[in-house]
């Protein structure tokens, strides 16, 4: 039996054992698509019809009829959408949040074999192989369906996830001090990030100092990394920063200066080093930009 088949094979006994075919998957109250639906807007806020049905993989005749359940259950409610009002969008109420965290409970507590019967080896090998599986079938469906990568303003909920990143990529992998990483809050700033579904996949920042905007604090999620994300998030980061200053000033690692070079920017002195790391000067203006992207 190949690895491939033995893979498909236990899948599908664990989706079994584990009940999650069930409607009362875990004995949560409810499904296991309503768990999902859920969650997704718990993490996510007012999210539009279309962007569900890329997100959760689902066909819009089984997501609408999973909305009308869980809307008649008053868990999630319509409302118009930010961008287009004509654009159908949802958000959770309080009654789903209340919902959705006993569905969490009752899950954690039918989980709690796991504790209990399982070395913490054993757990963290689980854990490291499941998301492995999960990041690698990620990249093969972001191949396919590239409208699953989103560029956005982040909005608070994401925070948490962003400072999280920043830590990971300059603080562990960069050994930058931490206090280094953050914006002083008195200047005036804009974060964009990378997302698919609730997954940051990479963050940017551009901040208002010493009379000029800098754009820095740029990182791409180690696991994500090869699939043209900080491409990406730096053209849409720049193009949108650009519609709102006519330059922008930036030190660049290595990695970065070919990115932002591709776009029209130039080296403006010497390479130096910043905690072992070689950092260079560049400048990036709109003219350059437009030419570099026409």
């Amino acid at each position: 039996m190949s690895a491939i088949h033995t893979i498909r094979t236990e899948l599908r006994y664990l989706v079994r054992e584990l009940g999650l075919l069930d409607k009362n998957c875990f004995r949560s109250g409810l499904s296991l698509t309503q768990a999902h639906l859920l969650t997704y807007l718990s993490k996510n806020g007012v999210t539009s019809f279309a962007e569900l049905c890329l997100q959760l993989s689902m066909d819009k005749a089984s997501l609408s009829r999973t909305l009308n359940v869980l809307a008649a259950k008053n868990y999630v409610e319509p409302v118009a959408g930010v961008k287009d009002k004509r654009q159908k969008s949802f958000q959770l109420t309080a009654a789903g949040a209340r919902s959705l965290a006993t569905a969490d409970d009752a899950a954690d507590n039918e989980f709690s074999f796991v504790d209990n019967e399982i070395e913490l080896q054993e757990v963290q090998e689980i854990i490291k192989g499941l998301r492995t599986l999960r990041v690698n079938t990620f990249r093969r469906n972001a191949a396919r369906h590239p409208q699953r990568i989103q560029i956005e303003i982040m909005r608070s909920n994401y925070q948490t996830e962003v400072t999280k990143l920043l830590s990971e990529t300059f603080a562990k992998e960069q050994n930058i001090p931490a206090e280094l990483i953050s914006l002083p809050p008195q200047l005036k700033s804009q974060c964009w990030i990378v997302r698919s579904g609730e997954y940051v996949l990479g963050t940017v920042s551009c901040w208002y100092e010493n009379n000029h905007w800098h754009w820095g604090r740029f990182a791409v999620n180690s696991c994500y990394r090869g699939m043209g994300i900080g491409k990406q998030l730096a053209r849409v980061s720049l193009q949108e920063m650009l519609e709102q200053t006519d330059k922008v000033l930036l030190d660049a690692r290595d990695s970065t200066v070919k990115i932002i070079s591709d776009l029209g920017g130039i080296i403006t002195g010497p390479t130096t080093d910043f905690y072992g790391m070689p950092i260079t000067p560049m400048r990036l203006k709109k003219e350059d930009f437009q030419n570099a992207t026409a």
